[in-house]
């Protein structure tokens, strides 16, 4: 109240409005994993720094690019009916086990927003050609543990975590079950391990070696590994040719290709010269002299050169710049150089090529063709180009199931179910899993762990075809909406009632936060989560002495509050009944 002691007029504000229960964000994920730096205003981030981000530029320009694969190329004939040789992309040894890059532009391709970021390591730490193991047990668990720090945080991501063993990958997914439980603000998202067996294999596989039976209902598991749309990243200066099996390509020219890098489709090709083969060299000046041609040089190389340049009549001696000889004997505008043996490692002429010249010209006249097509193949270098460029990424689901969780949840709701939704950027499973299949991975009766299947429906596309919990028997627990719907609710209560400490523990206090705790749910049940034709069907909330609380709870300073909700359950199994109606007339 205000003083009255000193005469004038004095405004006393009444607060009218009761206070009300803010909903909380419910799809703010973490993804845990290595980065290929971590470099923030121009300093570099301790391992472990949980960073918010709100976009995939975002993240590039703090955490970097992918790690470059090192990648091969198989050159074929053509398949029926096309023209273009048949190219085949692998990778050297194994494509490397760090993906937190392609999980979170994946993320962000299926409807993401703000995420946190927590980068346990970077990439290029490890040999060129990194492998499982570099993905580290202890690494994703101090990641996981940082993640603690943040409030914000409702969803967790280790998309690396599958490449560990078995009792590894167990360890972490039931370290991150085991914080969603204690915390009750976050839920898990899990991958199941492909091995290449059959379906039933790799979900027995799963429920037996990578996750524990404790705190099921604070996660859910995805499977198959899926094909995606996003391409390997890659440096084109390390792509090898590996093999040219190409049958119009010659024995020199196969290998001119075979083990080279792909820039010898286009430049610096070494070919072997045949037997008696001329090399007409065009552009001379009046006086004979070979005149310097903008984006070509001729360099003869080998022990020998001299025998083979004979025709110039000068001496040369190996890499020599046929540009700077001079020969007044030579017919004006041409000169020609005569290979006088078979072609050898030690009797070769190189050929440089800049492909953005387009003056002067080489041409063999024994209709030898370097590279057994031509000695600047531009159209077959593009073509090997866009093979790489398409040469894609498979990942498991994770990444993409962070983004459907968002999208879902601000379309719709968290309490909609993240299922019967198509996944973006992504071509189809790696697996094809069958209704029978299906039904071995949703139910079990054994361990309860349930496993949420991405199939492929004719005309429809990849969609999410489960949403069940890990606890996939519990009664209550069973759904991953009726979850995330209660830990929105929780988490949302709690941090609307805190003004609530230390105000007095009687009936205006409690009457408040009933009425607060009331509307928020009645908006809720207004909104389609809860279930029931009334509000009072729908929900309840109790608070005071008799019903909650006991003369000694008020007596230690305990408010006891009593919160029911009837959530709505996804329709998981739709039956329909068909019987014949017999004639009546």
């Amino acid at each position: 109240m205000p003083t009255t002691t000193t005469p004038g007029v004095q405004v006393l504000e009444i607060s009218t409005l009761p206070a009300s229960v803010a909903e909380v964000a419910t799809a703010i994920p973490a993804f845990i994993g290595y980065t290929s730096q971590r470099e923030k205003d121009g300093a570099t981030l301790s391992a472990n720094t949980p960073v918010r981000i709100t976009s995939f530029l975002e993240y590039e320009s703090i955490f970097g690019g992918a790690f470059n694969e090192v990648l091969e190329v198989a050159l074929s004939d053509p398949d029926a009916g096309k023209q273009t040789p048949r190219i085949v992309i692998t990778p050297k040894t194994n494509i490397s086990p760090f993906v937190l890059y392609y999980h979170v532009k994946w993320y962000f391709e299926n409807g993401g927003g703000p995420c946190y970021i927590v980068s346990v390591g970077t990439v290029y730490k490890s040999a060129s050609s990194p492998t499982d193991a570099d993905i580290k047990k202890s690494e994703l668990l101090a990641g996981l543990t940082a993640c603690e720090k943040e409030d914000e945080i409702t969803l967790l991501c280790a998309p690396e975590a599958v490449w560990l063993a078995d009792g590894s990958m167990k360890d972490v997914y039931d370290a991150m079950l085991a914080q969603c439980a204690r915390l009750q603000d976050r839920f898990a998202i899990l991958d199941v391990k492909s091995a290449s067996a059959a379906v039933a294999t790799e979900g027995n596989n799963f429920r037996n070696n990578n996750v524990g039976a404790d705190n099921l209902k604070y996660g859910a598991c995805y499977y198959p590994q899926l094909q995606t749309t996003l391409g390997y990243a890659y440096d084109l200066s390390k792509v090898k040719i590996k093999t040219d099996n190409r049958t119009k390509s010659t024995a020199a020219s196969k290998a001119i290709y075979n083990n080279k890098d792909l820039s010898k489709v286009i430049d610096g090709t070494v070919a072997a010269v045949a037997a008696d083969a001329v090399i007409t060299i065009d552009h001379l000046d009046a006086a004979g002299h070979v005149v310097s041609v903008a984006g070509y040089s001729f360099t003869l190389v080998g022990a020998s050169a001299n025998a083979i340049a004979t025709k110039l009549g000068a001496d040369i001696t190996a890499s020599t710049d046929v540009n700077t000889l001079v020969d007044a004997t030579v017919a004006t505008n041409k000169v020609t150089i005569t290979a006088k043996t078979a072609g050898s490692a030690g009797n070769q002429i190189a050929l440089g090529y800049n492909p953005l010249g387009n003056a002067g010209k080489v041409t063999l006249s024994s209709n030898y063709l370097v590279g057994g097509y031509d000695s600047i193949d531009m159209p077959l270098y593009n073509t090997i180009v866009s093979a790489l460029d398409n040469y894609n990424a498979s990942l498991y689901p994770s990444g993409a199931m962070a983004g459907v969780y968002a999208r879902v949840d601000l379309e719709r709701g968290v309490w909609k179910a993240p299922a019967n939704v198509g996944l973006r950027r992504v071509e189809k499973p790696l697996t094809a899993v069958s209704d029978e299949e299906q039904a071995g991975l949703n139910v079990d009766a054994g361990s309860g762990k349930s496993i949420n299947v991405i199939r492929y429906f004719q005309g429809k596309g990849n969609l999410v075809w489960g949403a069940r919990t890990l606890a996939g028997n519990d009664n209550e627990w069973r759904y991953v909406p009726v979850r995330r719907l209660y830990i929105m609710v929780e988490e949302s209560v709690k941090k609307a009632t805190e003004f609530v400490v230390f105000e007095p523990n009687d009936a205006n206090t409690w009457n408040r936060v009933k009425t607060m705790v009331g509307n928020f749910l009645t908006r809720l049940w207004r909104e389609g989560a809860l279930a029931g034709a009334k509000p009072e069907d729908a929900f309840f909330v109790k608070v005071g002495l008799g019903q909650t609380m006991t003369a000694d709870d008020i007596l230690n300073g305990i408010m006891n509050v009593e919160i029911g909700m009837a959530a709505v359950r996804p329709a998981e199994f739709i039956i329909l009944k068909f019987s014949h109606k017999l004639a009546v007339s």
